[in-house]
């Protein structure tokens, strides 16, 4: 069979993609290449795609794009409709990989709604089956690193919850068989592994049994409320929405415990604790920079006199470096601008680092570390800006 898989250099779709590969002619479409495979077609959601061109000798499409944050209208609900509309007029059958709670009345989040408008395209067409995974676990899965990085924390904190979740070799092997038997199968299926609480999939993944602290949904509603937009990882007020309203006693399972398919040595943690900790560190050295300029004015104006600085000159610069200080810590929290606002970080320390060095270098060899403390700020803006 001629099979087209969308979103093969992403976690799901790449693993469908080895899953199938050696049983059927398997074509690949996104926006780059997998390494040492040759049949792929450049598709890219974001923008208009020739599907005449992408579909060309294709008899199934299996589709596993989907995005955590973004523009979920493009990516997840106006591209796919193109894409299935010109399927559905080709007669090409269709996988489409949703997620849990997008079949309800009214799904909880603004991902969830997107994907939701699709499936219920679908589910009026023929030869169409949307396949709802719960949360996915498995090797290079962003949301299994998170998780695993969680489970190595010396005290773990958890919320008292059951999490709808499959791992990823239960999903491929639902997959495979969907292909297989392809009419023997409901426009809906639900692919969920057995109920177990979040403790034992975190103990499952830290190889045994952690030290947990429960944390309360209401604290992290409350969180969420003033903060809406903050995130951990994979976790932010849309995960948490879809954590309090979707049960997995709802579903009957198709797969045994997500857990009882966990090897640990296989999985690897993610970045998000250190990511978190550059963050707040790059903030506070900046911001607390400012504030103690101001704080500890007769020093900082005898380091404005020792760079032949007059009085005048010294008060407008202390206070227009304390505003820049205060103003580069903050303005960090925002991801839209954080590149560039961490470039200017560095041109600012860069550019303060050279003066004094040619006009106070003892400071280079002061016991609080003026200038020598700029390096190791150098280092955790440049590794921030690689994120």
């Amino acid at each position: 069979m001629n099979i087209l898989i969308l979103g093969a250099t992403g976690f799901i779709g790449n693993s469908v993609f080895h899953k199938l590969v050696s049983i059927h002619n398997i074509t690949l479409a996104s926006r780059q290449r997998l390494e040492s495979y040759g049949n792929w077609k450049f598709v890219d959601f974001s923008k208009e795609n020739d599907w005449e061109y992408v579909l060309k000798d294709i008899d199934l499409v299996i589709n596993a794009i989907g995005i955590i944050e973004g523009d979920f209208e493009r990516i997840q609900t106006k591209t796919p409709l193109s894409l299935f509309s010109t399927c559905v007029k080709k007669h090409i059958k269709i996988i489409n990989i949703s997620a849990i709670g997008a079949e309800k009345d009214v799904p909880p989040t603004e991902f969830l709604k997107s994907k939701k408008i699709v499936d219920d395209f679908l589910l009026k067409q023929e030869q169409t089956i949307v396949i709802y995974p719960g949360i996915v676990i498995g090797q290079n899965g962003k949301s299994t690193q998170f998780f695993t990085e969680l489970a190595h924390l010396p005290i773990i904190p958890v919320l008292k919850c059951s999490l709808p979740s499959i791992h990823i070799e239960q999903l491929t092997t639902l997959l495979q068989d969907t292909v297989e038997n392809f009419n023997n199968y409901p426009k809906q299926v639900f692919a969920l592994s057995e109920p177990e609480s979040l403790e034992d999939l975190l103990s499952a993944i830290k190889g045994h049994k952690g030290l947990f602290i429960p944390i309360s949904n209401f604290l992290l509603t409350f969180l969420f409320r003033i903060f809406p937009k903050i995130s951990i990882g994979i976790f932010n007020r849309e995960m948490l929405k879809m954590i309090q309203t979707i049960s997995t006693h709802d579903y009957k399972p198709m797969f045994e415990k997500t857990s009882s398919k966990i090897n640990p040595n296989d999985l690897k943690a993610g970045t998000t604790f250190l990511d978190l900790f550059a963050l707040l560190t790059v903030i506070y050295v900046w911001v607390w920079s400012g504030i103690s300029s101001l704080i500890s004015w007769e020093q900082s104006y005898s380091l404005m006199k020792e760079i032949g600085a007059n009085y005048n000159t010294s008060v407008i610069f202390i206070l227009l470096g304390s505003f820049v200080d205060i103003v580069l810590g903050f303005a960090t929290f925002s991801k839209k601008y954080r590149s560039f606002i961490l470039v200017f970080q560095l041109l600012f320390v860069g550019i303060y680092t050279l003066i004094l060095s040619f006009l106070a270098p003892r400071y280079w060899i002061h016991p609080f570390g003026v200038l020598s403390k700029n390096i190791p700020l150098i280092v955790i803006t440049l590794y921030m800006l690689k994120k």
